[in-house]
């Protein structure tokens, strides 16, 4: 028999005019990791890629940035890492953006790949056969979309190595 446990620690941040933000500073549950690893992989298997492993440290970066609820890259600040962003939110009784909805927009994008002429995409990082390790947060967010639609889910998810390589597309990505 296996248990895992997961430690949930949420700590509250006073923004500008007193309204409280939450913070998440939690360890990815195994639940989280279990559906990141499957909707990376099975696409990655698909394209000739090796699946990948999962990385706290990758996911705790991935947290970190979240946190700060800026729906844009990091730029290299967590690390020489790749990045991939989304969120999603809605008014439908019910509606969550989910871990799949992410990565499935990230997919999605294979249509437009034409390996005739790479350009770097979130599908070209999800199936970028020279990375290996994956780790990936969420944090729910205003400020993201529109106050009507709720709050943000805002994920994001890190990557190590890095793809998206000028130069090292035909060997990295089978379309």
């Amino acid at each position: 028999m296996i248990l895992f446990f997961s430690l949930t620690v949420i700590a509250l941040a006073l923004v500008p005019g007193g309204q409280a933000l939450i913070i998440r500073s939690t360890p990815t549950s195994q639940n989280e990791t279990t559906q990141y690893l499957y909707f990376h992989n099975v696409v990655r298997v698909k394209h000739g890629a090796v699946p990948l492993t999962y990385s706290q440290d990758l996911a705790a970066k991935a947290q970190q940035w979240t946190n700060k609820c800026k729906f844009l890259h990091s730029g290299g600040l967590l690390g020489h890492y790749g990045e991939n962003l989304a969120a999603g939110a809605g008014t439908s009784t019910g509606y969550k953006y989910s871990i799949e909805n992410s990565i499935t927009s990230w997919i999605d994008e294979a249509k437009k790949y034409d390996s005739n002429n790479p350009e770097p995409s979130h599908f070209t990082q999800v199936v970028w056969k020279g990375t290996t390790e994956v780790g990936c947060a969420y944090q729910f967010c205003d400020g993201i979309f529109d106050p009507s639609f709720g709050k943000a889910t805002y994920y994001a998810c890190e990557y190590s190595p890095a793809g998206n390589v000028i130069g090292q597309f035909p060997e990295n990505v089978k379309a």
